[in-house]
């Protein structure tokens, strides 16, 4: 892909995400903590830690994490998501921070000992996969780690026993394998559900790995 090419695909991704959320299309953005987050932390995170929360939409999960006593920082590609997070955690507790920002384009003021998405790896395709788990090991710490979730490709609709709409983007393991592991050891893999509302609580894989040295 040519330059200009890679600008383009740029500039359409941007559009899409502004906007989705100036339409406030945003159902995985459920608003609600998620439960697993404090434990996972408490294990691969130290007290007071830096933590980039990579497409942090509109800040709940950012805000999580800053309450819990973490140094978090909060990324999102659309100025309109970074907008909206800066108003539903006005007065929240902790250290936390926003920026508009591509974060395949962007380099860290300083290594970061947390990265966390939630289904934004998912979203690209395998060749811009492979290139954000290359960048996320660029943004961490040497021992750094790397939360991320994703849809697991076990959904079922309860009803019809088909795939469940809700789970998409979906991966396979192997999938999250093969991008990851020639940056990243995998230390951990659990199934959780990916929110806590009827449009999100569909089963994910949330894994946990610590970046090669």
């Amino acid at each position: 892909m040519t330059a200009d090419a890679d600008q383009r695909a740029a500039r359409r991704t941007r559009e899409h995400w502004e906007a989705r959320y100036r339409q406030r299309e945003t159902p995985w953005d459920d608003g609600h903590p998620w439960r697993p987050l404090h434990d996972l932390l408490s294990r691969f995170a130290p007290p007071g830690g830096r933590i980039v929360d990579i497409g942090c939409g509109l800040g709940g999960k950012a805000a999580q994490m800053a309450s819990l006593g973490y140094r978090v920082l909060g990324l999102d590609i659309s100025q309109a998501a970074i907008d909206a997070a800066e108003r539903h955690t006005t007065g929240s507790e902790g250290s936390l921070e926003f920026r508009r920002a591509n974060f395949l384009d962007e380099s860290p003021d300083a290594p970061f000992d947390l990265a966390f998405d939630r289904s934004v790896w998912a979203t690209f395709d395998e060749a811009g996969r492979a290139a954000f788990a290359r960048r996320v090991a660029r943004w961490l710490a040497p021992g750094g780690h790397w939360i991320s979730l994703t849809g697991c490709a076990d959904n079922r609709d309860p009803e019809t026993g088909e795939s469940d709409p809700r789970g998409y983007p979906r991966h396979a393991l192997q999938a999250i394998a093969a991008c990851c592991e020639p940056y990243f050891e995998i230390l951990e893999v659990t199934r959780q559900p990916f929110g806590a509302t009827p449009d999100t609580d569909f089963t994910a894989w949330v894994t946990t790995m610590r970046v090669r040295d």
